[in-house]
């Protein structure tokens, strides 16, 4: 800040100030009275854990457990995007090589031809899965 502003804000607040003093040294009494009564009502109330001082203890109480529970879903979320993230690319590569399949002209027609031998076909899958099993041979 400039000198010029700080002095323009020091004039304020005395300004300020002394029309703030000015207006409570020129009170009636039936004002400063209500006032006085409101100010000890306030107090007392607060002392007694009034309405505002009832609740916020209780809520106090909750906030560990609240901070916990979100701590721990928080940490659920990030487990749970890093272990589901190597599924969703092995999924995106097996559909990857059925569209390849699908799209090959030169593949098996096998819907088209109704003669076909399937037990064919399906002995090729189960002796394939063998293999990478290494139950093959015996």
């Amino acid at each position: 800040m400039s000198a010029s502003e700080e002095q323009r804000l020091e004039e304020f607040a005395r300004r300020t100030r002394n029309l703030l003093q000015h207006s409570v040294d020129h009170l009636d009494g039936a004002t400063r009275s209500r006032l006085t009564r409101a100010r000890y009502a306030a107090l007392e109330q607060a002392r007694a854990g009034g309405a505002l001082g009832a609740v916020l203890p209780q809520w106090r109480r909750w906030l560990p457990a609240g901070a916990i529970a979100a701590t721990a879903l928080a940490v659920l979320i990030v487990m749970g995007q890093q272990s589901h993230a190597p599924a969703l690319q092995a999924s995106a590569n097996i559909a990857g090589d059925d569209m390849e399949l699908l799209a090959d002209a030169d593949g098996l027609a096998l819907t088209q031809e109704a003669d076909e031998d399937y037990d064919f076909y399906e002995w090729a899958v189960n002796t394939a899965q063998d293999g990478e099993r290494g139950e093959v041979g015996s």
